[in-house]
């Protein structure tokens, strides 16, 4: 019996005695000095780099490097650089060395539009609308054309709403939305489609890289459909006759595609 209770007394007081010492070394390692301050950035844009990130940090906290780590809010650091404009999310932690180190995730662009006010910006990955940037241009389909609405920091394409409560010109955003992200998710249609233009009555039209034809591709129902179709009318079709043979390839009927020269 005491040897039982010997044992139950080792497997539980060995545990706590790891925690103990954990929790001492940790709350030790609150006061050694910050060693250096690491921002690595993540994605394939280039909106903004690490000095941009470690200047806008050292702006408001000063530089971080000599200070005692028990001395620095890695939560404040945390919040300041989630809210620098072209940041997704950031993620701040220090190492036992003495490192602070942030990583950074940036928002990435699936197209560029210039709105028929000939104002520019960018729809994001997560249906947000993005302005442009002096630094950089993000290499992504360009769409132009009869597209009305306007910048808005608030927009959320992806958002559920009552089509009733839907503008017009915010249901043509929506739809572009739902396009371009159908483009980029299919490695082909990335590579190949260069173009989107918006008809007065809100129609899609699309224009390869290679300029060899205009592509009419209607509303976004049946977007899977249309390029399967399209796939198909290239792969059995214009590899046989050249892809000089039609200027325009008309999507919007079911089962068949209208070809003009």
């Amino acid at each position: 019996m005491i040897k039982k209770v010997a044992g139950i007394f080792f497997y539980i007081t060995i545990p706590v005695g790891v925690f103990l010492l954990l929790g001492f070394a940790v709350e030790s390692n609150k006061d050694i000095a910050c060693r250096s301050f690491i921002v690595n950035v993540h994605g394939d844009s280039y909106f903004l780099d690490s000095s941009h990130v470690i200047n806008t940090v050292y702006s408001k906290f000063g530089e971080l490097e000599g200070k005692k780590i028990r001395e620095i809010s890695l939560s404040s650091i945390e919040d300041m650089v989630s809210n620098i404009y072209f940041v997704r999310s950031s993620q701040v932690y220090r190492t036992i060395d003495g490192d602070i180190v942030v990583n950074v995730k940036q928002r990435e662009p699936l197209a560029r539009v210039i709105n028929a006010h000939n104002e520019s910006f960018y729809i994001d990955t997560r249906g947000r609308i993005m302005k442009t940037s002096d630094q950089y241009t993000a290499r992504v389909v360009i769409v132009t054309g009869h597209i009305a609405a306007r910048y808005s920091t608030t927009l959320d394409l992806n958002a559920d709403e009552d089509p009733e409560d839907t503008t017009p010109s915010k249901k043509v955003l929506k739809e572009l939305n739902e396009l371009v992200h159908f483009i980029r998710n299919n490695p082909f249609w990335d590579a190949w489609i260069d173009q989107i233009y918006v008809t007065r009555s809100g129609d899609f039209e699309l224009m390869p890289k290679n300029g060899s034809h205009v592509i009419e591709f209607g509303k976004v129902k049946n977007i899977d459909k249309k390029f399967e179709k399209l796939l198909l009318f290239y792969q059995n079709g214009l590899t046989h006759v050249g892809w000089s043979s039609y200027s325009r390839l008309n999507l919007k009927f079911k089962n068949q595609i209208v070809c003009s020269k």
